[in-house]
């Protein structure tokens, strides 16, 4: 309910429109969208039909009334259904029951074929002209082969002929009677939808009658059993579907969700993978970041990782490709790596990953994982056009990721909470499994399910949510939003880290464990980490020891480290390389400048240096008469003469260049895309109820209930084919009364009839400013 509504009126015409329809749609289980399809396909509100209960029973195979009642109640509840009065012809016995007409934006929200289920023959015969010609020869031509039809002489008329003949379960089964082999299960497939393509060995030249030896789909086609759409795809109608589920709408009728088969898992066996997985995911996005530190992860033209690179990284890691991709992936959606727009590459970003413990390196990733609007099992995916999808590319984007991820372990920890297995193990879901779980409490979803699950649950298991594909005690913490109660489950799994090393005479050290952040740091920034595994190993070498000392250490603080946290004595060759080294180091010493100053007053340069208003410019006299600066020519020369002075300009002036040219920048990690920005708290609602029932502060309206109340005008004139009054604003901005005949509402866009010029007009939504229904004219056509 936000923004808010100032009224009623405004809450009902947000209410109607399709997209909040449709996002109730997505939260009904499968019977109750199963029951709301069967209103909306058994009811018309032209006509004033409407159903109830009793008689959905029959469209609804395995139904109970009683089951139905309560289904239908709590539908009228989510205003997906209205309140209707009995049809006329409704017998005695079903008077006091309750009737129901769905809402008239649901059609649009169900899309055009609800419950799987094709188009009925009239509405085929109209919009498919070439069959309406054919669907008369064929009414015939099943009247001359003994079938007991009705006699029709138009398309029309042959269309409600064809429909009562399939639509009779004894005549159906007799029709089916000669039917090639086969063609039951072809009619199964269309359970889903009602649009199929042609197989290649059929052809509808031989779609007659009177063919020996026909094909499944020329026999159905010929017998108008199917609709060619085109020369590639065709559809069933609607009363061929009904009739090949049972003469039923719903034919699958499930009132409990389906009990999922697991396999247990040994808790040890559950809690070894899933721990390991935590240690080694951490290992590898630590090396990965050391990596990218030294080595910025370039990108491609088009955006993304390329599969070169890709590869480089891979090999330096000792992992295959795809492992590379999740790890980029995850710590780009952590923000330890940020796209620098300045070079186009990776690179990672100032935060301290290693000062941090495990288990808040653990909550990191975990917590950004969760809410990332992409999905990183996309990476290598085929794209429409060719090739594939690469890392970090805008193409692996998906808004409703962090949904799916959310459905996904609530229904783990769901089904874990209810798993009856022997104390010591729990049940194992695989992916075909928990999407059949999940569609059927969201079976709108369930095409996002399919594509997400499996590499949802993959990712889940690295982050050690998911040990050998069961629920671990970290993933249902995470799942019920306890992050305290994981991250002390996780600290009490995880070994201690070690605070001493194993130097060895080789020059490296080994690492037999986890080291403790600070010391790992310290260790790294003095060697160079080596091998893969638990086991880390550090080699030292000259450079290395170089590094260390370019940061600011010295060689008696170097051995002071290396003393206090060696399990064994320092080795006589790494000490004589750390001494060896820093008594060479430093007989060259390099500095950045960026500009100088000459002259020939020795006297005067060193008075500029005693200015305290030259502070800023970094003055270092080089020699008697040069002194150089580390701000620009132009920066040096416009403070001097700010001071006082009167510098000349040596030379052209050039651009900056080298680590000047540009300040270093915090690059931000990437953006978030967000389906509804808008949070609701407990506060919101309450201040939206006071303000609705008038006990509150009036809220602000946004102008939306006017053009949704006319839209649902609109909707309903078409439906009674009435004609309005509209007042239409030309481009000129001069407004006016004409009356029209509305035709349809897409895109923003109203086709009308007007009937003063006989002629058909397209109205743009936003240039209407009021709409009324005019009672007793007659409406076109």
């Amino acid at each position: 309910m936000l923004p808010p509504v100032p009224d009623f009126q405004a809450l009902a015409a947000r209410a109607s429109t399709r997209i909040s329809v449709q996002r109730v749609l997505e939260k009904l289980t499968a019977p109750e969208l199963q029951v709301l399809e069967a209103v909306d396909l058994t009811t018309n509100e032209d006509s004033h039909l409407s159903t109830t209960a009793s008689w959905l029973k029959s469209a609804i195979a395995g139904s109970t009334i009683k089951a139905l009642d309560a289904i239908l109640n709590h539908l009228h509840a989510l205003a997906l259904l209205r309140r209707a009065t009995p049809h006329p012809g409704a017998p005695k016995a079903d008077a006091g029951r309750r009737f129901y007409l769905p809402v008239s934006v649901l059609g649009e929200a169900l899309g055009a074929y609800p419950a799987g289920l094709g188009r009925p023959y009239s509405t085929l015969a109209v919009q498919q002209p070439e069959f309406g010609q054919r669907l008369v020869g064929i009414v015939e031509g099943l009247r001359k082969s003994g079938i007991a039809m009705e006699r029709a002489d138009t398309p029309a008329t042959a269309a409600h002929s064809l429909h009562h003949l399939v639509s009779d379960p004894a005549a159906w089964a007799s029709l089916m009677s000669d039917a090639p082999p086969q063609t039951q299960e072809l009619l199964k497939r269309f359970k889903y939808s009602p649009v199929g393509a042609i197989p290649k060995k059929a052809t509808m030249g031989r779609a007659v009658l009177d063919n020996p030896s026909p094909t499944p789909v020329e026999w159905l086609v010929a017998r108008g059993l199917l609709v060619p759409l085109d020369a590639l795809h065709v559809e069933l109608p609607r009363p061929v579907g009904q009739a090949s589920r049972g003469h039923v709408i719903v034919s699958d009728f499930q009132l409990s969700p389906p009990a999922p088969v697991t396999r247990q898992v040994p808790n040890s066996v559950r809690d070894n993978a899933a721990y390991g997985a935590v240690a080694e995911t951490l290992r590898l996005v630590t090396e990965l970041l050391t990596l990218a530190k030294t080595t910025p992860i370039s990108t491609l033209r088009s955006g993304g990782v390329g599969v070169r690179e890709v590869r480089r990284v891979s090999e330096s890691l000792r992992i295959d490709a795809s492992a590379t991709a999740w790890l980029l992936e995850l710590s780009a959606l952590s923000g330890l790596l940020a796209l620098d727009v300045t070079t186009s590459r990776w690179c990672v970003t100032e935060r301290e990953w290693l000062t941090l413990d495990r288990d808040e390196q653990w909550k990191q990733l975990v917590s950004a994982w969760l809410e990332a609007d992409r999905a990183p099992s996309l990476v290598g995916s085929p794209l429409p056009g060719g090739g594939a999808i690469n890392a970090l590319a805008a193409e692996a984007s998906r808004p409703d990721a962090p949904l799916v991820r959310k459905r996904a372990l609530e229904m783990l920890a769901r089904l874990a909470a209810g798993d009856t297995a022997g104390e010591g193990t729990t049940g194992a879901l695989d992916a075909a499994g928990l999407v059949s779980a999940l569609t059927w409490h969201q079976p709108r979803l369930q095409r996002r399910f399919a594509r997400l699950v499996p590499g949802i649950l993959k990712e889940a298991a690295q982050l050690g949510l998911l040990g050998s594909g069961a629920l671990t005690e970290l993933g249902a913490a995470v799942a019920a939003g306890e992050w305290d109660a994981a991250l002390e489950r996780l600290r009490g799994a995880l070994p201690e880290p070690l605070h001493s090393f194993l130097l060895q005479a080789d020059l490296t050290a080994v690492a037999p464990g986890y080291l403790e952040p600070g010391v790992a740091r310290r260790l790294a920034a003095i060697s160079i980490a080596e091998g893969q595994g638990p086991a880390a190993i550090y080699r030292f070498s000259a450079d290395s020891i170089r590094q260390a000392l370019d940061s600011g250490q010295s060689a008696a603080e170097i051995m002071e480290f290396l003393q206090r946290h060696s399990a064994t004595d320092v080795p006589q060759p790494l000490k004589y390389l750390v001494e060896d080294t820093a008594a060479r180091y430093g007989r060259l010493r390099v500095g950045s400048m960026a500009s100088y100053l000459r002259s020939d007053d020795e006297d005067g340069l060193t008075g500029l240096l005693a200015d305290p208003g030259t502070t800023a410019l970094g003055l270092v006299r080089l020699s008697p008469t040069v002194v150089g600066s580390v701000a620009s020519p132009q920066e040096l020369s416009y403070t001097l003469r700010e001071l006082g002075y009167s510098p000349a300009l040596e030379g052209r002036a050039r651009p900056v260049a080298g680590s000047h040219a540009h300040p270093p920048v915090t690059v931000p990690a990437s953006s978030r895309t967000r389906i509804n920005p808008w949070h609701l708290t407990d506060e919101d609602i309450s201040e939206q109820l006071a303000a609705l029932r008038g006990d509150g502060p009036p809220v602000a309206g946004h102008g939306e209930s006017q053009p949704l109340v006319g839209l649902e005008i609109l909707r309903e004139a078409i439906r009674t084919r009435s004609s309005v009054r509209m007042g239409v604003v030309d481009s000129q901005g001069n407004q006016r009364q004409e009356i029209f005949v509305p035709l349809s509402v897409t895109d923003g866009r109203v086709r009308v009839f007007d009937p003063r010029r006989d002629v058909e007009r397209v109205v743009s939504v936003h240039r209407i400013m009021d709409v009324e229904i005019v009672e007793d004219t007659p409406a076109h056509g």
